[in-house]
């Protein structure tokens, strides 16, 4: 699908009814493209657009509020002054101000759509280790399994801690290693030993299993909400 650039919102025309044609124009897909239960990248993307409003509209406040102001009126009764800014919101400021809040509800809207999808997907994942469980267990094998789907996908993982000036982030990387097709005579501790020693890694490293109960699309949404939610589950437990 087309994508909205990072500032289609102050670049080209200045003009509220263009803008919103775009704005729609792109929403309509996403709506598409929720419709079918795909959500990523798209919904990050939405996330990031309204982040990016958000932080305009904060900064055309805190400009117009770092301009001189003026005394306009006084109330004796209640002892209070009230003043007013001495520079007026030019056309383009304001034009810009509409714009920016239409695009905020609009995305607003999708958002909420797009979290419903994910806390479904969410919901009905099942989260268990293969085996016996590793002492360390920031880096092992994820399997992901989905009840209609034939093939066990399964990946190594490794999870990184980076210290930020607020806090400290979790980082969860991944690489495919293959897909194995199910089979009624092969367990999953069976098939996690025969992983590790296609792969060189030593027997007791950690692996999960990921169960998916319906079906969603892969790449799209099933896998990096398994992510998310993979990622999550280290850390609470």
């Amino acid at each position: 699908m087309k994508k909205l650039s990072d500032d289609w919102l102050t670049s080209g025309t200045l003009d509220f009814e263009y803008k919103k044609y775009v704005l729609l124009a792109y929403l309509q897909q996403v709506s598409c493209y929720f419709d079918q239960h795909k959500l990523y990248p798209t919904f990050a993307d939405l996330i990031m657009h309204y982040k990016n409003a958000v932080q305009l509209k904060d900064g055309k406040q805190k400009l117009l509020k770092s301009f001189p102001k003026r005394l306009s009126q006084v109330d004796l009764k209640n002892f209070k002054m009230y003043f007013e800014s001495k520079v007026e919101e030019d056309v383009q400021l304001k034009e810009l101000e509409d714009i920016i809040d239409f695009a905020l509800d609009e995305l607003k809207g999708q958002i909420t759509i797009g979290k419903d999808i994910f806390d479904e997907v969410e919901s009905q994942l099942i989260i268990e280790p293969v085996g016996v469980k590793a002492l360390e267990e920031n880096e092992g094998l994820l399997v992901i399994d989905s009840e209609f789907d034939p093939y066990y996908h399964i990946y190594q993982y490794r999870i990184s801690i980076f210290e930020t000036a607020e806090e400290k982030v979790r980082s969860l990387q991944t690489v495919f290693i293959d897909k194995f097709k199910k089979s009624i005579g092969t367990t999953l501790e069976q098939l996690k030993i025969k992983v590790l020693k296609n792969i060189k890694l030593v027997s007791n490293y950690s692996a999960f299993r990921v169960v998916a109960l319906r079906p969603y699309p892969y790449e799209e949404t099933l896998l990096p909400i398994v992510k998310r939610s993979f990622s999550n589950y280290l850390y609470k437990h």
